[in-house]
């Protein structure tokens, strides 16, 4: 099979991850990374450029102009929900490697069997799954799910599914109350919105870092 894995956030501990990764993906397919960090320091970077030889990378610090708490009229308060840098940033990047890939596959043609979006600092303790991967489906690993939300550090499917995935406007959702800021609940929000279809798949799986 051929393997977008579309990289996201942190590089921590990239280099020390590498042969997890690729094992637990399976050193029989095609893998392909792309990659969308910002402000990682060069030696990171140059780690993870070195050992993943990734197609296309940004590195690019992160700029933006608007208040993802902006709109919310929730009775929650705002505090409940975390870093609201961190979580713009998390989505941006998540934008920005979907971009990378998209703009590769128009500038080549090539097809890719599934697309994996995943962050780089977890270790996985056993192999992805990717058999007969259904139509209109999202596979995301079991566990992690925070305040009625979904686990957003790994999914994986087809690659229009995938498109949806990593294409969520955050700033839209919470502006039309359909979430409430906080990255659990607007990536279950941004694919309900969508109307995928969620599997849950047995991965095992931590943050290292």
């Amino acid at each position: 099979m051929r393997i977008a894995v579309l990289v996201y956030g942190r590089l921590n501990k990239c280099k020390e991850h590498h042969f997890n990764v690729v094992h637990c993906i399976g050193t029989n397919n095609n893998i392909d990374f792309f990659a969308s960090s910002d402000n990682s320091p060069e030696n990171l970077l140059n780690d993870f450029i070195n050992v993943y030889k990734p197609i296309s990378y940004t590195n690019e610090p992160i700029h933006y102009d608007y208040d993802i708490t902006k709109g919310y009229s929730g009775e929650k308060p705002l505090t409940d929900f975390g870093n609201f840098n961190n979580m713009t940033r998390h989505f941006i990047n998540k934008n920005r490697v979907w971009k990378l890939l998209e703009d590769y596959i128009t500038k080549t043609g090539i097809r890719y069997d599934i697309v994996l979006s995943l962050r780089i600092d977890v270790v996985y303790q056993n192999n992805f799954n990717f058999d007969e991967l259904l139509d209109n489906t999202i596979y995301i690993p079991v566990g992690n799910d925070y305040l009625d939300g979904i686990n957003d550090q790994i999914a994986y499917g087809k690659i229009d599914v995938m498109q949806k995935y990593n294409s969520i406007n955050v700033k839209e959702l919470i502006e039309n109350g359909l979430s409430v800021p906080h990255p659990e609940t607007l990536t279950l929000t941004n694919i309900r919105l969508h109307n995928l279809q969620i599997t849950r798949v047995p991965l095992s799986h931590f943050i290292d870092r």
